[in-house]
């Protein structure tokens, strides 16, 4: 017979596939179909490369793209984020009011299903470079699993910078519950990079705090980021991924040491 935990488990994760088709109600062929043709679309002539492991190649690609060709562009990871993300979360957050910072936030997709799982109470910050994303992911409603509103604010700025406020003000050390990125860390940064991005996500965190970001879900691709993470004192505590076709993961780290 099942124990007690297996039964669990399976009933959390049907209850995340159901929030997953209330909240993303376009079906996986139809999204798939429409991220071929909007890359399809950006790519032809060789507009667009966007698929670059060196970052201000990547950024310059993505702040060339509209919004709708954004949207198209990361259907899937819109899909995916529903299903990795609160696989990674569950169990692992505080049971308090948290601060989360979303890196490389769109238009706001990884937002919303962080907005639905993380505690009552809690706050956002997404920060993306591109400004007109950034304004796409103002203009919506982010409501918690309760459908009240969630408090998400964007700011414009690097990712490779010190973390800042909507104000300008660089974020305190330790003063953060959860860093998230989906979507970015496994396509468009190098190693150099990543650890850049990892130690000032590291500065940010509260200790025990918890950095979910993406990676290869190949066995070299998650070696690689946990060997990158683990340099700036992170502990690997799992991975999550949509589903087994997809070629990503999402991996969830928990702050070591002082």
């Amino acid at each position: 017979m099942e124990n007690g935990l297996v039964r669990l488990e399976r009933a959390e994760a049907a209850r995340f596939r159901r929030v997953a088709r209330e909240r993303c109600k376009e079906g996986l062929a139809r999204l798939f179909l429409r991220q071929a043709w909007a890359e399809f679309s950006v790519s032809v002539g060789g507009r667009l490369h966007f698929r670059e492991t060196e970052n201000a190649r990547a950024v310059r690609a993505y702040c060339a793209m509209t919004v709708p060709e954004f949207e198209g562009i990361n259907a899937r990871q819109k899909w995916a984020n529903w299903r990795s993300i609160p696989r990674n979360l569950h169990g692992r957050l505080p049971r308090r009011p948290c601060r989360a910072v979303d890196l490389c936030s769109g238009v706001g997709d990884s937002t919303e299903v962080l907005a639905c799982y993380l505690p009552e109470g809690s706050e956002i910050l997404g920060l993306e470079y591109n400004p007109e994303f950034v304004r796409k992911a103002r203009s919506r409603i982010y409501r918690d699993a309760q459908g009240a509103p969630v408090k998400a604010e964007f700011r414009v700025q690097s990712v490779l910078e010190a973390f800042r406020d909507c104000s300008g003000k660089r974020l305190p050390d330790a003063s953060v519950d959860l860093v998230n990125c989906c979507g970015a860390l496994a396509v468009n940064f190098d190693e150099s990079a990543i650890g850049s991005l990892a130690a000032e996500i590291f500065r940010v965190l509260q200790p025990e705090g918890l950095a979910t970001v993406d990676a290869p879900a190949n066995c070299s691709g998650k070696e690689r980021m946990i060997r990158i993470f683990s340099r700036c004192r992170f502990d690997a505590l799992g991975s999550a991924q949509s589903c087994f076709l997809d070629r990503f993961s999402q991996i969830c780290f928990r702050r070591g040491g002082p």
